[in-house]
């Protein structure tokens, strides 16, 4: 079991036991390039399978594609309640133990209500009253135990003093009747009125409802009287009712008379209200304490309340023999609590264990008072079937048919790494993962707090726990508000401190990194729409499993830097007509003789190109010597409608709009070297270059990742351009037969 040195406050929870197998990945410091296994990455899972072979792929003759690869399943994590028909009675040391900590239970509450009569008195008391001190500073007297008295006598006078005495109708009448009398010889104006309702009790005492109710009151003490010099019979079951249920379904397929008449009795309302009279008066007697304990061994889960507890003491046995308890516990004062319910462990499938539970006693060692480093300690060594005695706790207990508990897949778009959080409550428990890892969560109970499986991972046993989507967001902004208000003090000092400096009011045009380089189909490009928004918070995007499609070629988009070989990648898919294709441009300028319209450019007026700007028909556009260029989505979609691949060299900020259309586009980054690789790949293909230019490529680079990297699909690193060109291609065809993890609602869309 991982053990820390952390506080225990009532914040921090501490596992019960972990697998060994549970390993969260310890988190590398960023550096760019990032690191890789291969030269090549997909960023839409964190391991990418063997490529499958193509027998489970059949062309239909409408075209279709069917597929009949199964989908990666994840082990189902329902909750399991292991119902027993058969009752075990509880041992003598069970019901000795409930007794202790019911009257522990009875002590502590007395001792709280104290405590607060005294506090609300002390508040509404004068601080500053002289005889309030005065009684404060003369402690008041305590009994001294006398030991003449023997501990009979003692029963005998308590005995005694308990004994019920019957009220005979004479002896009130008689009583009234002496009242009356005293107060008519004492005229005292303090007894004024007093007449009126002695008169009124004297109507009630004479009516014969109250000589009726006096006599069952009466004949009630006396049955009472007489069974406590006798023991009480035991109930023989506390479930009559089932009992009789279980009967009449034996009793409906049987055809005789007698029969027929039992099963009519049995569900008459009469007989119905006796056997929940039975079952209710039942389940309030003492177990007997003479009962041997059970004879079969306990069932490996199972839980019952005794039915003399008034605390509401809970008998819960959990079998922990082949997999871990999958349990937190935290301190609450000396109370031992049930931190949370991990997904997978024993607690989970038995479904007896629930948030906010304490833990009173497991297996007959006591647990209040002791820390949850001790309590871990304990419960880790223990090995087979765990009997708790807890106390419920009051929170309601979600249903397994809510939506917290609907399995869902999540695309991270941040690193995270447990041991660097200071909120989450386990870190035991905590998995890392990085951006682009994809998430299975199966419990979302905690608003704070999820539990999931990495993909891939999804045999381990346990559940861990990862930052929920809006806590995540919650933190994200207030960091953000943080630093916001930090550079506005910041800006405010600068202008205060420099009052003498000169101003400079010549403005500057504002120049976007990527609007002033070519990307091989126009002279000079441009975006005049930036959908980034950089109050963005990313956090997760809920993706699911997208099956290829023979009619559908999902297009291919390479992003990049300027002069990192994008260009020349594009251009060598295309040397393949047959399986490429690039989606033609339109232009608002005037046709050439030599052009061909639909096959050179989509040759459109002005008017037109501005007025499909408006209706955001455009991927992406831009103005060159007063004429407009773009790149239309009804170009990219004819492209795939004709069964071919479309291959895009596209601006990053074009990328939301795209992804947004049916088109579901898998976008590739071609990303540099590093500064010293890309030297001497510049060397070795005999091209001039300076090195702030190669640094410039790098830094943009480093720009598109932190903007845009969650948009990314994969990323290359294009140190030789013909093997980026294989790595492209053979991500390219595996496209075409392996599912692959797409946002949600491409697929609900289909």
């Amino acid at each position: 079991m991982m053990m820390t040195m952390l506080d225990n406050g009532p914040h921090r929870e501490l596992p019960v036991d972990v697998p060994e197998s549970f390993i969260a990945i310890s988190k590398t410091p960023p550096r760019y390039p990032p690191p890789r296994i291969q030269s090549a990455t997909p960023m839409n899972g964190s391991a990418k399978p063997v490529p499958p072979p193509r027998d489970h792929l059949r062309i239909e003759k409408d075209g279709r594609l069917m597929n009949r690869l199964p989908a990666p399943q994840v082990p189902a994590r329902t909750v399991t309640t292991i119902n027993n028909n058969t009752h075990r009675e509880p041992t003598k040391q069970e019901l000795d133990s409930i007794r202790k900590f019911e009257e522990q239970i009875r002590q502590r509450k007395e001792e709280e209500e104290r405590i607060a009569k005294q506090n609300e008195f002390l508040k509404s008391s004068i601080r500053s009253s002289k005889k309030l001190q005065a009684v404060e500073s003369h402690p008041p007297l305590r009994g001294v135990v006398n030991d003449a008295y023997s501990d009979e006598e003692s029963r005998d006078d308590a005995t005694s003093g308990i004994v019920p005495k019957f009220i005979l109708y004479g002896e009130l009448i008689a009583a009234l009747q002496r009242l009356q009398h005293r107060l008519k010889e004492n005229n005292a104006p303090s007894l004024a009125g007093l007449e009126g309702q002695l008169a009124a009790v004297q109507t009630v005492l004479l009516s014969p409802q109250f000589g009726r109710a006096l006599s069952v009151c009466n004949k009630v003490r006396e049955v009472t009287l007489s069974t406590e010099k006798q023991c009480l019979p035991s109930p023989q079951s506390w479930q009559a009712q089932e009992l009789a249920r279980d009967c009449t379904q034996v009793l409906e397929p049987c055809s005789l008379k007698e029969a027929e008449e039992l099963n009519h009795l049995l569900t008459t309302y009469e007989m119905e209200g006796l056997l929940y009279a039975h079952d209710t008066i039942a389940s309030g007697e003492v177990v007997a304490l003479e009962s041997s304990p059970t004879d079969a061994a306990p069932s490996p889960a199972e839980s019952y309340y005794l039915p003399s507890q008034s605390a509401g003491i809970k008998i819960v046995n959990i079998d922990k023999t082949n997999e871990p308890l999958g349990a937190t516990v935290r301190n609450d004062g000396e109370a031992v609590i049930i931190g949370r319910i991990v997904k997978g462990g024993a607690a989970d499938k038995s479904g007896l264990l629930h948030e906010g539970d304490e833990v009173l006693q497991v297996n007959g060692v006591d647990m209040r008072g002791k820390t949850i480093h001790d309590v871990c300690d304990i419960l880790s060594g223990m090995v087979g079937t765990l009997t708790f005695l807890i106390i419920p706790g009051h929170t309601p207990r979600p249903t397994q048919s809510s939506t917290t508990n609907t399995l869902i897949h999540m695309k991270a778009h941040f690193d995270y790494d447990p041991e660097d959080d200071t909120y989450i409550p386990c870190k035991e428990l905590g998995i890392s993962f990085q951006k682009g890892d994809v998430l299975h969560v199966i419990s979302q109970e905690d608003a704070n707090w999820w539990q999931a499986y990495r993909e891939g991972e999804e045999d381990q046993v346990l559940a861990g726990l990862i930052p929920s989507r809006s806590f995540q967001h919650q933190r994200e902004s207030v960091k953000q508000q943080i630093a916001g208000d930090k550079l506005s003090k910041e800006k405010n000092k600068k202008a205060s401190t420099l009052l003498c400096a000169k101003k400079h009011n010549k403005k500057k045009k504002k120049k976007s990194p990527y609007s002033a380089y070519s990307d091989g189909s126009y002279p000079l490009y441009s975006t005049a729409v930036d959908d980034y928004d950089t109050d963005e918070i990313l956090t997760y995007e809920e993706v699911s499993l997208y099956y290829p499609r023979a009619n559908h070629k999902r297009p291919i988009v390479l992003i990049g830097p300027p002069n990192i070989g994008r260009h020349e990648l594009r251009q060598k898919l295309m040397e393949d007509s047959e399986r490429f294709a690039a989606a033609i441009p339109h232009t608002s300028r005037a046709r050439k003789e030599s052009e061909v319209d639909g096959q050179d450019y989509h040759f459109i007026t002005r008017a037109q190109f501005e007025s499909d700007i408006l209706g955001r028909k455009f991927v992406e556009h831009g103005e060159y010597e007063k004429a407009y260029y773009g790149t239309s989505l009804d170009a990219i979609r004819s492209v795939v409608n004709s069964g071919k691949i479309c291959v895009l060299n596209l601006h990053p900020q074009s990328l939301k709009i795209l992804r947004n259309s049916d088109l579901k586009p898998y976008v590739v980054f071609v990303a540099p070297p590093s500064l010293e690789k890309l030297k001497q790949k510049k060397i070795r293909n005999g091209e001039a270059f300076k090195e702030d230019e190669l640094k410039d490529i790098i830094e943009k680079a480093r720009e598109m990742e932190d903007k845009y990297g969650h948009f990314f699909d994969m990323i290359i690193i294009n140190n030789d351009t013909e093997r980026a060109y294989h790595q492209l291609l053979n991500e390219i065809n595996s496209l075409e037969r392996e599912p692959q993890w797409v946002p949600a609602s491409w697929v609900k869309s289909v």
